[in-house]
């Protein structure tokens, strides 16, 4: 295999790129930036311009919109196609306002008919790729008849209108109903509407945080390199290399890394096939970037990583994009929100991060769920009941090995699950006998050093079991991918969390949480209200520094809810 791929699979991937996104995406509901509407726009949608001081100036565009308006009257009469495929509702639109005209001038598009244009220019960003975009009129192109203009007008609305019917069936169950459909939110736009002055203000498709703003900027720049030839990959099970290291690959990292800003465009080195001290930095940014252990050398998750096609890292920043999309707007007052691909915990005020902390979830056969809740008690000193697939699967091996491995570890063992069951000596208990059933045993650990959540558990309604809480292995947070839990979420600054919960900085503060688990007695307390938390999956994204972050697919989320939505076509 070549370092680059042949003409063919390039040039075939690349006008494949497209259609791609819009099925993904135009199944998916993901409809982005949807329909900038100038704020500042004060001349009313195809009435006469300002007076310059002249009443003949006056008479003379509204003599050019009445000449418009009987113009697109007989456009759409004899033309219907030209409103096409939205016909009945572009109709109407024009019917309710007299046929005058919606976005253009006598010279033109005006302030509002351009910014719809531009948003139409971009819409396979937003999952609506197959719109057909009009040729742009623009304003000051010089004067126009009004058979031109009235074409022109029409054709800008039959493009909107196609867009919007898109996009309303799409837009998330929370999101408010927009009066009459499709015609109401084309008068609305129309008219200037207050809600659609934002992006995502009037269909609501999009979470109104500036994640999805930078996402989508950088969605758009990575199309623009995959459109370009997208940038050479490298054999992913290749020789590991460390710094200092001579090979042919080399020359292909060095390329690739330049064309995302890894590597400086500076000039070529004396050795070009060595991993000098500038390309190890720039191996370095691009692995923090990926979640990979930072250490400058080409081993096999680097290698794996340098091998994704730009196409594939957009098909995968398109469907975080609408995994984004699709998000409830951002809770007022505290939340807590854990990128479960990415292994963070971000504590939020208002949306805005207060702080971030590391956390560590589920293997890869036991996933940590997609869910969302409120944190409404935190458990100080708790115990643990071991789960009955984490008794049989993993404690029973160990207890078969090593006799007193529950005594040393602070483990009771009850005869059944209620509270008349009596506690059993583990000493008592055939281990190795092909008759215990260990489902009918009740497992629970003591508080301690030894717990295996630690000091403090953060509980929240869910039909999972899964919480959030400390953990004695702190070793593991060193690790680049942290994927060690049977399922819930271990926080490597608990307290900093519990703090930031509780949000009584008098009564509970860093010194009063480590006073009370020093007492090692168990004791629930609760926050004041109830604090939103959000188990999310995204393996892309831009943060705030306009760094694109991309993490491995741990769960096959990405794959699984690409076939889906490919299937749905």
């Amino acid at each position: 295999m070549t370092a680059t791929r042949n003409g063919r699979q390039r040039a075939a991937a690349v006008n494949g790129i497209r259609a791609a996104i819009r099925a993904l995406m135009v199944c998916a509901g993901l409809l982005g930036v949807v329909l900038v509407v100038s704020a500042c726009q004060t001349i009313a949608p195809g009435g006469p311009l300002p007076a310059t001081g002249s009443s003949d100036a006056a008479t003379t565009v509204s003599r050019a919109d009445a000449e418009a308006a009987a113009a697109l009257r007989q456009v759409i009469e004899a033309e219907p196609a030209v409103l096409a495929p939205q016909t009945a509702f572009a109709r109407a639109f024009y019917e309710r306002r007299q046929f005058r005209p919606a976005w253009t001038t006598p010279i033109g598009l005006d302030e509002r008919g351009r910014q719809v244009q531009a948003v139409l220019e971009t819409a396979w960003a937003d999952g609506l790729g197959s719109v057909a975009v009009p040729v742009a009129a623009e304003s000051g192109e010089g004067p126009l008849d009004a058979v031109t203009r009235a074409r022109r007008d029409a054709s800008l609305t039959a493009a909107l209108a196609d867009y919007v019917h898109s996009a309303l069936p799409l837009r998330p169950v929370w999101a408010p109903p927009i009066a009459e459909g499709v015609l109401g939110a084309l008068e609305a736009i129309a008219a200037d509407d207050p809600s659609a002055t934002r992006p995502g203000r009037l269909f609501r498709l999009v979470s109104e945080d500036d994640r999805h703003a930078r996402l989508r900027r950088g969605l758009l720049r990575y199309h623009a390199l995959a459109d370009a030839g997208g940038w050479p990959l490298i054999e992913a099970d290749g020789p590991k290399l460390e710094p200092g290291d001579r090979h042919g690959d080399i020359l292909v990292v060095r390329a690739r890394l330049r064309a995302t800003g890894d590597l400086s465009g500076g000039p070529v080195p004396a050795d070009p096939e060595r991993i000098d001290p500038d390309l190890a930095a720039a191996i370095e940014r691009f692995q923090a970037r990926h979640g990979l252990t930072v250490d400058g050398i080409l081993g096999p998750r680097t290698r794996a990583a340098l091998a994704v096609s730009a196409e594939d890292r957009v098909r995968q920043m398109a469907l975080n994009l609408r995994r984004l999309s699709q998000m409830p707007p951002p809770p007022g007052g505290r939340s807590v929100e854990v990128n479960i691909a990415g292994a963070v915990l971000e504590g939020r005020e208002d949306g805005v991060t207060i702080f971030r902390t590391d956390v560590i979830v589920g293997m890869e056969d036991r996933p940590t769920p997609r869910l969302r809740s409120a944190i409404n008690t935190l458990v100080l000193n708790p115990t643990w009941t071991v789960p009955t697939s984490i008794a049989s699967e993993d404690l029973l091996p160990k207890l078969r090995d090593d006799p007193e491995y529950l005594t040393r570890n602070s483990f009771q063992v009850f005869d059944g699950w209620t509270r008349e069951s009596e506690e059993l000596d583990p000493a008592t208990i055939d281990w190795h006998s092909e008759d215990l059933d260990i489902r009918g045993l009740r497992l629970r650990q003591r508080p301690g050093a030894s717990n295996a959540l630690g000091a403090i558990k953060f509980m929240f309604p869910n039909d999972h079991d899964v919480y959030l809480h400390s953990t004695p292995s702190r070793g593991l947070f060193a690790r680049s991918e942290r994927t060690f839990s049977s399922g819930c979420v271990r926080v490597r600054d608990p307290i900093d969390l519990a703090t930031f919960v509780m949000n009584e900085p008098e009564a509970w503060n860093p010194e009063t949480f480590k006073g009370r688990m020093a007492s090692g007695q168990t004791r629930s307390v609760h926050p004041g209200q109830s604090v939103p938390v959000a188990l999310v999956y995204f393996t892309a994204w831009v943060d705030e520094a306009g760094t694109v972050q991309f993490r491995r697919d741990v769960y096959g989320h990405d794959a699984r809810d690409m076939a889906m939505m490919a299937r749905s076509m």
